[in-house]
């Protein structure tokens, strides 16, 4: 932090509105991002909850430091808002205003932030990304984009949805990347309840024998 002073320490901390309304400096922008809760949750007023809402998606989808976003997203991910969703939305698209290894991490955080709950808006976004075909190129570029689709399956965890399971085990069929394919039999066998095989196949014959998958409600 540029703006830093050891007496601050010991001073209880700025509301973080006024924190983001005056300074400039990242650290303090990203901790005050960080605080911030959904008013109408806290006995709030609508109003507030305009405010807010409006600060996090901007800042999420705006902000100059990559670690402001991120705490933004944080922070929106147990929003109930629905504006909170297509915020996070947002900021996975506008994530490449950085450079290409920050802009994954920002879009991991979106990704992780639209799987929270299973909230319905964020599905079309996480089936998009764990979809997506092997990435070609140097190494580092198709790690980063490897860790993307992960995030993306363990968010299609929280959807116990036939056409989720489906898409997983299309993953199965199709990926070599021995990681991913770790964590998509971790999110099958989370939204089916069933400890199932290793084998593309043998999820398709489980999965024909039990065609309907519970719901859940986000939390």
């Amino acid at each position: 932090s540029r703006e830093f002073k050891f007496n601050e320490m010991f001073q209880p901390a700025a509301p973080p509105l006024q924190v983001l309304e005056t300074s400039q400096d990242g650290d303090k922008r990203a901790k005050a991002l960080a605080r911030l809760k959904e008013p109408m949750r806290h006995g709030g007023t609508p109003a507030e909850q305009d405010t807010v809402v409006k600060v996090l998606v901007d800042s999420a989808t705006s902000e100059r430091q990559a670690l402001c976003r991120i705490r933004a997203l944080e922070s929106l991910r147990s929003f109930h808002d629905p504006r909170a969703v297509e915020g996070i939305k947002e900021a996975y698209y506008r994530a490449g205003s950085f450079s290409p290894d920050m802009a994954s991490v920002v879009r991991i955080q979106a990704l992780e932030a639209l799987g929270f709950g299973g909230r319905p808006e964020g599905l079309e976004l996480l089936l998009k990304v764990a979809l997506e075909p092997v990435a070609v190129g140097a190494e580092q570029d198709r790690q980063m984009k490897v860790d993307e689709r992960m995030a993306a399956v363990r968010g299609l965890a929280s959807y116990p949805e036939a056409r989720v399971a489906s898409a997983l085990v299309e993953i199965l069929r199709k990926e070599k990347d021995i990681a991913l394919l770790d964590k998509t039999r971790h999110s099958l066998e989370k939204i089916t309840g069933h400890r199932g095989p290793k084998d593309a196949g043998e999820w398709t014959d489980y999965l024909a024998k039990h065609p309907t998958l519970g719901t859940r409600h986000w939390l």
